[in-house]
């Protein structure tokens, strides 16, 4: 087995996800439609209580960087149902029964994905824009912060396809969606983690959302602030905290994934 057949084998599903999304743009409608609700739900209707006292356009540029990472955890479903449906179609079969690499597929899927979760992220980041938000941050930030949100949808990626593969049952698939919303929601990505109850925060604190959305926040300026003394750790250093949480996600998903992908050779 060559390098250069497994990375043929890699770029032609990369190719084939590219083209099933490009005749279906519907799909990433899909993705953008909750982050996009949630733009006008907590931006307007309820930003104007949530800003208290300041104007409702700061709360809506701190909101932007949660909205970032809401977008790509819920490309996590759509990579997950792509997977589950090859594996389902009998794709999946055809693809192990040929000589290439086992890390071939799911490698030019996850890349796939991620590609299209960038197309994703660009958009709202455009939408960002016309609702106030502004990037107060030097260049190497801002440059950290995107390399951050694209490694933090690869490694969602991967684990999207390990869950695809891994739950049998499409409908059980589809009935994990709010339970993936629901961990988002306990997090920082709508309000501070300082003015909830104790057991509540700590399990916000140690979400790898929180971390990822603190990052974001501090590296674009959008008002992240300095944390409290009595944080829980990944609010103390989000940044490193972060990219943290992402290398565990791969380093746990990746090998499992792929060797779940092979196992029935």
């Amino acid at each position: 087995m060559t390098s250069t057949t497994a990375t043929t084998a890699s770029r032609v599903v990369f190719g084939r996800t590219v083209a099933m999304y490009r005749h279906a743009p519907g799909l990433l409608a899909v993705t953008l439609a909750a982050p996009l609700g949630m733009v006008l739900l907590f931006g307007y209707v309820f930003g104007g209580t949530l800003a208290g006292d300041a104007d409702p356009s700061v709360y809506r540029s701190y909101l932007m960087p949660g909205v970032f990472v809401l977008v790509a955890a819920m490309g996590l479903i759509a990579t997950a149902s792509t997977a589950n449906a090859d594996l389902h179609s009998g794709l999946t079969d055809r693809f192990r029964a040929l000589p290439i690499s086992r890390a071939a597929v799911p490698t030019g899927l996850a890349v796939a994905e991620t590609a299209m979760g960038i197309v994703a992220l660009v958009v709202m980041m455009g939408v960002g824009y016309l609702v106030g938000w502004r990037i107060d941050a030097p260049a190497s930030d801002v440059v950290l912060a995107v390399v951050l949100l694209f490694a933090f949808r690869l490694a969602l990626g991967w684990l999207g396809i390990l869950l695809g593969l891994v739950v049998a049952d499409e409908r059980m698939l589809q009935q994990a969606a709010p339970m993936i919303f629901g961990l988002i929601m306990f997090s920082n990505v709508f309000t501070p983690t300082e003015a909830m109850p104790a057991v509540v925060r700590a399990v916000a604190e140690w979400n790898p959302v929180s971390a990822v959305v603190a990052a974001l926040r501090e590296l674009f300026g959008s008002g992240g602030g300095v944390a409290a003394a009595d944080t829980a750790l990944p609010m103390q250093h989000p940044v490193a905290a972060a990219f943290g949480w992402v290398a565990v996600i791969l380093v746990v998903t990746v090998p499992v994934a792929v060797r779940r992908y092979g196992a029935q050779r």
